[in-house]
């Protein structure tokens, strides 16, 4: 063993470790160890790698442990002239800072399995002429097929015993703060073990006493919900009662509009006859109208032919008074057809005198019948409003009432049922309003047609009359003549 130099010392002495400085973190790993005989005994061992370097200064050094026994040290130190001695053995081309790169990467390398770290003792002629080197070589080889690489290899040698020393002191001295943390540690979760033992207890006392308060306010709110079911079901029991009350009720005031709506249907009926009737009676003047219409025009034909006569020869003047006779018997004819013509306009007239009055009768059942179901309407809207407030009371309890919730559904259901009847109700009001403006609009439009007819065949006499006066009176003026 050769002596240690001073710079290999520089890292075991208290006085420098402020300024080492870590180049990597510890790293395990698998070194390679080979005898002198080679390959034959070749041995892998789990190691642990420590790389580190001093502030200020160009020196580095790399320590190798056995994982299983940290005795079994070595060491390689590297300063400023081994780094030249290297350059010169191994042909390096970098810079201390360069090489100190390089180290750092082929660890990293050998850490990734892309290298192997590989310790050989030296061989005994290179250890015989110079007893000064190390006694091993620390070799970054690249495992190839045919033949290994040799990235770059270090001078090593096995730690003495005061820096081995020096090292697992160390090592004690972290041991024993981290025991010593732990032992507070385990101190204060013990102290915080024993308050929250505590505290549990605490809370289960608190626990039991919030269970006996929770048993009395459950006992209390069944004795409370059982008195409020019960009011409720009086009350359901009056609002079903009062319910079918109003209900019938209701019926009864649908069967007297229905009959009503009979009486008007069968007035209608009525009046449809009578306006047939009218209607006939309109035909029947009409062909009488066309009978005049076709005598006042032979009246004008024969008045021609006695122009014609007149002018032509006065001798035939006696055949012409007989025709004159003949005349004024036509227009005495004539003129009992025009007073039988008043009296039919003045019983067409009597007669739309009593349809009005008939339309006026209907008119005030309508409207009374119209009353009768706005007062119905007022009836199922105010049951409407009672049944929602209903809702909102029983929606209200069925929130408390959990147990009696098959019971409300079983009113809720009847309650649906009773809506739908009172929809229906709606229902058939509603197409009565509609049906029975549709109807008096009809029977005034009817009306209104049948006044707009007879007047317009009044019109149409009274023109016909004024011409056949106004004919009749050329007549006795051109006799006169």
């Amino acid at each position: 063993m050769w002596a240690p130099s001073n710079e290999e010392t520089y890292f075991a002495s208290m006085d420098a470790t402020k300024n080492v400085v870590h180049i990597m973190p510890c790293v395990e790993m698998m070194v390679t160890f080979s005898g002198e005989r080679g390959e034959a005994l070749r041995l892998k061992k789990a190691c642990v790698l420590y790389a580190e370097r001093i502030d200020f200064k160009e020196l580095i050094q790399l320590r190798l442990t056995e994982k299983c026994d940290q005795r079994r040290m070595y060491i390689t130190t590297v300063d400023n002239a081994s780094f030249h001695i290297l350059k010169q053995d191994q042909s390096l081309n970098v810079t201390f800072a360069g090489f100190m790169e390089n180290v750092i990467r082929m660890l990293k390398d050998c850490q990734a399995g892309k290298l192997e770290l590989c310790l050989s003792q030296r061989n005994d002629a290179a250890s015989g002429v110079d007893q000064s080197n190390p006694d091993y070589l620390l070799q970054f080889v690249e495992i190839r097929s045919f033949k290994n690489l040799v990235h770059l290899s270090l001078p090593c040698r096995v730690a003495p015993l005061n820096t081995v020393l020096f090292y697992i002191n160390n090592m004690l001295e972290v041991a024993h703060k981290q025991s010593y943390k732990l032992e507070q540690n385990t101190q204060q979760l013990q102290m915080e073990l024993q308050s929250q033992q505590a505290h549990i207890d605490q809370l289960s006392s608190d626990n039991a006493k919030l269970r006996e308060a929770l048993l009395e306010n459950t006992r209390q709110l069944a004795e409370k919900h059982s008195t409020e079911m019960q009011q409720m079901h009086d009350k359901l029991q009056q609002l079903k009662e009062q319910h079918n009350n109003e209900a019938e009720r209701s019926r009864r005031t649908i069967a007297g509009l229905q009959a009503q709506l009979d009486r008007a249907i069968q007035q209608k009926g009525d009046v449809k006859a009578a306006h047939e009737q009218a209607e006939q009676r309109n035909q029947s003047l009409n062909e009488e109208l066309a009978c005049c219409k076709t005598r006042i025009s032979t009246l004008k034909e024969q008045n021609d032919k006695l122009h014609t006569e007149l002018t032509a020869a006065k001798k035939q003047e006696r055949k012409l008074e007989y025709k004159i006779e003949d005349l004024k018997q036509h227009t005495s004819e004539l003129q009992e057809h025009i007073q039988k013509g008043h009296k039919e306009k003045a019983n067409i007239a009597a007669e739309l005198e009593a349809e009005k009055k008939i339309n006026h009768t209907k008119r005030q059942a309508l409207e009374m019948a119209s009353n009768e179901i706005s007062k119905a309407n007022q009836i199922i809207l105010k049951q409407g409003q009672e049944m929602l407030s209903q809702k909102k009371t029983i929606a209200w309890r069925t929130e408390v009432a959990l147990q009696q919730e098959k019971a409300i559904k079983e009113k809720d259901k009847l309650l649906c049922l009773r809506e739908n009847e009172l929809e229906h109700e709606r229902q058939t009001l509603q197409q009565l309003r509609q049906e029975i403006p549709q109807q008096l609009q009809s029977m005034r439009h009817f009306a209104d047609g049948l006044e707009q007819k007879y007047t317009n065949q009044i019109e149409s006499l009274k023109q016909h009359l004024t011409a056949a006066r106004g004919k009749e009176n050329q007549g006795h003026r051109s006799n006169r003549k």
